[in-house]
């Protein structure tokens, strides 16, 4: 007999292929459950080591041995005439076949689902596992999508910030698709750790479709699943698990963008798409201290710790370190100094420098930002915040507009906007700016934070309280918008709404000085003179260098001579850019700053006068 004939007649084809399959079956069964329970990758990879080491072992067992009513015997020991091999066999046939019925039932469902699609090699194209379903609406909210922060799977939990930054980048590049809706990163990072259901997330944030993933980042391997979601019947469009060398996270997070983008039937051709969601580094440590600053940055806006913002510049000047030709770095390190100067606002005052540095610092990364960006829609928004920094107002605007026009789901642009609008007194087009904001998407922290400010220039009560509780109801997770809010319902009349925000502020991470403003807003409205007046004394004890709180609290307490007082050297001295920080004030009345009129009326703004605080205090 030859020796495959004998292969055979000893079932050990038949093993090695039950074998195979069940090795197989117990392979995505254990890497389905190791994910689950967040096993380390050494665990998975031992067990698969496992199952290859006893594959030989079976096959020697087949040909050595044979099982016979009376047990296991050596194959030599049993008489040809007494062997039940082919009993045996078909046995293992039947096993074999419904082996196969099992593995092809889980792979079908595996497609269906969506749980697990794994690239072959880094080198070939990723194609999702399943084919984009067609979107046949025609409107844009049929192209909306909310991008949930990424799980982080990793033993380390230190590596929060990776999977954090992961998804705001994703989510950031998602937004530079024109004819994308998408949910504004804090709305969506809102749901971190939520037990609720895709369905009940999407009716929430209004949007269509949802992106959800997982990351597991090791020394030597990345894993980052994503998978998007249909919200009407939970159906998954597209799945992808990119399992790659660490060094492929900036081609990974491209490649997500531009597959949602597919998916979803965008008007942008792949590449197009491919060089507009460039992040524009090859450098993986320089992208990687990106996203931490992105993920610090994040942490700022959703907690109100200041000393997050900190740690986000950190990583904008390690990235920069990394590949000093990184203009998305330059941009984020610019907008921190922006806000170091801007002398009202909550997280400002952050580093002990100057002015005068804090502007060179900041006119540095904007013009480097500009020099080594590729994308010419994105140099449009850096002229902008550029030109805006040394008040030219008019051209700001252009510009800005002229951005949104290309990236209308900018969260950063639609705030500049109304910024710009607020500081140049069009306050027709600023509410109507604030209210086609809120509808677009209306959950962006920062846009509502601003939003909140200067809808005080509208003349209707009813709108600016009915607007803070949409925004509260919206974003209200948020100790910046509480802040904001509060005071909006006080100057709407609504004080017991805002009482309602005092236990929230008073436990949140705001400054003292902040919470501060809040208890005096709060006293006076309730005309409590003599407590107001102790906050007030307070206030100007601990924080009386702090230009803007006195201003503030002196407006508060109808002390507009000592208020005026405080800035007037700002204009006397000509430091025009700090005191342009208070046009978006509606109480703020710029006529009593003769350079500052100089120069607002040189551009053809005409300020407009100021409102009465409706709570302040009275005598």
């Amino acid at each position: 007999m030859s020796f495959f004939s004998e292969l055979g007649r000893r079932n050990v084809i038949r093993v090695g292929i039950a074998y195979a399959v069940v090795g197989w079956i117990l392979a995505q069964v254990a890497e389905f459950a190791f994910e689950n329970f967040g096993a380390p990758d050494w665990v998975l990879k031992s067990f698969v080591v496992v199952l290859l080491l006893g594959l030989p072992i079976a096959l020697f067992f087949a040909w050595a041995f044979e099982l016979t009513p009376e047990g296991v015997k050596r194959e030599k020991d049993v008489d040809r005439t007494e062997s039940i091999t082919r009993h045996t066999g078909r046995k293992l046939d039947y096993f074999v076949v419904g082996a196969l019925v099992v593995a092809l039932a889980y792979f079908i469902w595996e497609r269906q689902a969506g749980v697990r699609y794994v690239e072959p090699t880094p080198e070939e194209s990723v194609v999702g596992a399943a084919a984009p379903e067609p979107v046949v609406e025609d409107d844009v909210a049929a192209r909306s999508i909310a991008v949930l922060p990424f799980i982080n799977m990793s033993s380390d939990q230190e590596q929060e910030w990776f999977s954090d930054g992961l998804t705001e980048e994703i989510l950031n590049a998602l937004a530079r698709t024109p004819d994308l809706l998408v949910a504004a990163r804090t709305s969506s990072f809102k749901y971190k750790g939520s037990a609720d259901d895709i369905q009940t997330i999407a009716e929430a944030l209004g949007v269509a479709h949802v992106l959800e993933g997982s990351v597991r980042s090791g020394r030597d391997q990345l894993r980052v699943t994503a998978q998007l979601i249909r919200a009407s019947d939970g159906f998954h469009l597209w799945s992808q698990t990119y399992d790659r060398d660490p060094d492929d996270v900036i081609t990974i997070q491209e490649e997500i963008a531009i597959e949602i983008a597919t998916a979803l039937e965008t008007a942008m051709d792949p590449e197009a798409l491919a060089r507009m969601l460039s992040t524009g580094t090859d450098s993986v440590p320089a992208f990687n201290a990106y996203l931490q600053g992105l993920a610090a940055g994040a942490s700022t806006v959703s907690t109100g710790d200041a000393y997050s913002f900190l740690e986000a510049k950190q990583g904008f000047e390690r990235a920069i370190e990394l590949d000093p030709r990184f203009a998305l770095a330059y941009w984020e390190l610019a907008n921190f100094w922006q806000v170091q100067l801007q002398s009202n606002n909550i997280v400002s005052g952050l580093v002990d420098m100057s002015r005068a540095e804090m502007k060179t610092r900041l006119d540095d990364a904007i013009e480097k930002a500009i020099e080594y960006e590729d994308d010419s829609v994105d140099r449009i928004r850096y002229r902008a915040f550029q030109v805006a920094t040394e008040l030219k107002y008019p051209q700001a605007l252009r510009l800005n507009t002229e951005y949104l026009a290309e990236r209308p789901n900018d969260q950063d642009a639609q705030s500049r906007q109304i910024t710009l609008l607020a500081e140049m007194s069009r306050d027709e087009e600023l509410l109507a700016a604030i209210l086609e904001f809120q509808e677009r998407d209306g959950h962006d922290t920062i846009v509502n934070v601003n939003s909140l400010t200067f809808i005080l220039t509208s003349d209707d009560d009813a709108v600016i309280r009915e607007f803070a509780q949409e925004v509260l109801r919206r974003t209200g997770d948020s100790a910046f918008v509480q802040y904001q809010a509060h005071r909006a319902l006080l100057w709407a009349g609504d004080i017991d709404g805002a009482s309602a925000l005092l236990p929230l502020l008073a436990s949140s991470d705001l400054p003292d000085e902040s919470r501060g403003l809040v208890a005096l807003r709060q006293t006076c409205a309730e005309n409590k003179v003599a407590n107001a007046t102790r906050i007030y004394e307070d206030l100007k004890a601990n924080h009386g260098d702090d230009r803007s709180i006195m201003w503030i609290s002196s407006m508060i307490m109808g002390r507009d001579e000592e208020a005026r007082q405080i800035m007037m050297d700002l204009d006397d001295s000509g430091d025009l850019a700090t005191l342009a920080d208070y046009l978006t004030y509606a109480y703020f009345d710029a006529r009593a700053y003769p350079n500052l009129m100089a120069m607002l009326r040189s551009q053809g703004i005409e300020p407009r006068a100021p409102k009465e605080i409706p709570y302040r205090c009275r005598a």
